[in-house]
């Protein structure tokens, strides 16, 4: 599955955001309580941080995406 545009940002609950994107060319969307995610998803000067980020959300989108 291919995922693309991928973002997050807070919630208003405390400990909780939403990660968005396109899998497969359809929008979806899934809650995280992952804040090393939100922290090092944008931030590509730690490569290795960024990429479990990125992992990690992939990962919350396809699972989000198989639910539909």
């Amino acid at each position: 599955m291919k995922t693309t545009e991928i973002r997050i940002e807070r919630t208003s609950s405390y400990g909780h955001y939403r990660v968005t994107g396109l899998v497969n060319g359809i929008e979806v969307s899934a809650i995280t309580t992952d804040s090393q995610s939100f922290d090092y998803l944008n931030d590509e000067d730690n490569e290795e941080k960024h990429e479990q980020a990125l992992a990690h959300c992939e990962y919350k989108l396809i699972q989000a995406y198989e639910n539909l």
